[in-house]
């Protein structure tokens, strides 16, 4: 009985902001500095002017503006007037007039070097406020080439890219990002790792995908980040019909179950005569309001089954002990767990692994399950990580949800 995910990865990530432009500068760098300029003849009146109409918020401050840049001859003439430029654009809070008085200073020239790392900063930033991504991927460039630990332009440069639709690009610097933060002590930003996640899964890396869903799941533990984990897990779990049965039962308690899901889940289980399981499926498919066509006439063969099934047990155990190897005792472990006796279930499975002769990454498995679903978390772990190959990532699916619950 073959299964088939219905899971959609592109419906359950969810990718958050890279991060927020940085705020306009309006300290004492916006005002003219208190330096001494030489400036020409020919511009100090016009400078003068300009001067006293910032001073009186004067409306005639553009004419005045455009009368002192016709004359300006020298470095000083430009960055003086840009500045209060400036100062006034930053007092009426006119960002497209901030912007172009930035630009002024820094075309002057008389911008020292922490300035200039200033301005620049602050035209990256209003690029990727007014959405010109192109003048942000440019700016940040710049400021990464003379500082390449400089984090915020990391990221930042990263959302321009996304924006830009150069993921490949965005990917790499997004990495970098999350590794420059871990290395100096902090936790990534969850947004971080989501949109690293999203173009990952976009470019069908696995085993990226993987990487940072797990990442971001331990990071920040979330239904939201769990269901990414799962989705992602789903396609190489479910080429192996067991391991995948596993992964569903994890989804049924973790609450991610849909209605198909339940009941092809409780198909499955009544395939293999694990009817006390199947019932406990369908209803927990009614419980949570995800019960469909086909739920109420298997609910009602399997609970014709389930008295004469649950008698029968005590009379298997003593087989099970006695047999050459551990697959009764796993089997029988099964339908005990099925029936919610998870100590039982533990008991005969850790019997199995004793005689041997059985799939010890499946039998761990489930071993780790009952346990989980007997409030054991401890011992669960200690199974789980006892799982290696395929089946090792339902087991690290467990334990990160175990995590999640805490």
């Amino acid at each position: 009985m073959k299964f088939v995910s219905s899971l959609a990865i592109a419906a359950s990530l969810i990718v958050g902001g890279v991060a927020a432009a940085p705020a306009v500068a309006q300290d004492k760098a916006a005002k003219a500095p208190e330096r001494k300029f030489k400036l020409s003849k020919e511009a100090q009146n016009a400078i003068a002017a300009l001067q006293k109409s910032l001073t009186e918020k004067a409306a005639d401050f553009p004419e005045k503006l455009a009368a002192a840049q016709a004359v300006a001859k020298n470095t000083d003439d430009k960055y003086v007037i840009a500045k209060f430029q400036l100062q006034r654009a930053s007092e009426e809070n006119n960002k497209d007039a901030q912007r172009a008085a930035v630009e002024a200073i820094l075309a002057s020239g008389g911008a020292d070097a922490s300035e200039t790392t200033q301005l620049q900063t602050y035209l990256a930033g209003n690029a990727i406020e007014s959405g010109d991504y192109g003048a942000a991927e440019t700016f940040y460039a710049q400021k990464i080439a003379a500082n390449p630990n400089d984090l915020d332009s990391v990221v930042n440069l990263a959302r321009a890219k996304i924006e830009l639709k150069k993921e490949a690009e965005a990917l790499t610097l997004l990495q970098k990002a999350i590794s420059m933060s871990k290395a100096s002590g902090q936790k990534p930003p969850e947004a971080w790792y989501r949109n690293a996640l999203g173009i990952a899964y976009k470019q069908k890396n696995t085993a990226l995908s993987n990487q940072l869903a797990t990442e971001v799941q331990q990071a920040y533990p979330s239904p939201e980040n769990f269901k990414n984990l799962v989705s992602i897990s789903v396609p190489a779990i479910a080429k192996d019909e067991e391991a995948y049965v596993d992964l569903m039962r994890l989804m049924q308690d973790s609450g991610s179950l849909e209605t198909g899901e339940y009941l092809r889940l409780a198909e499955y289980l009544d395939y293999n005569r694990n009817w006390g399981e199947a019932k406990a499926v369908l209803e927990a498919a009614a419980k949570s309001g995800k019960s469909g066509a086909g739920h109420a006439a298997l609910l009602t063969k399997v609970n014709s089954r389930v008295a004469e099934d649950k008698a029968a047990l005590p009379g298997v155990e003593p087989k099970a002990r006695s047999a050459a190897n551990g697959q009764l005792a796993a089997n029988l472990a099964g339908i005990y767990a099925g029936y919610g006796d998870y100590t039982k279930a533990a008991e005969l499975y850790r019997l199995a692994l004793q005689k041997g002769g059985v799939d010890a990454n499946l039998v761990n498995t489930r071993l780790g399950i009952a346990l989980a679903r007997g409030g054991n978390r401890a011992e669960a772990e200690t199974a789980f990580k006892a799982v290696t190959g395929l089946r090792s990532q339902v087991a690290n699916l467990w334990m990160a949800w175990l995590a999640q619950r805490g």
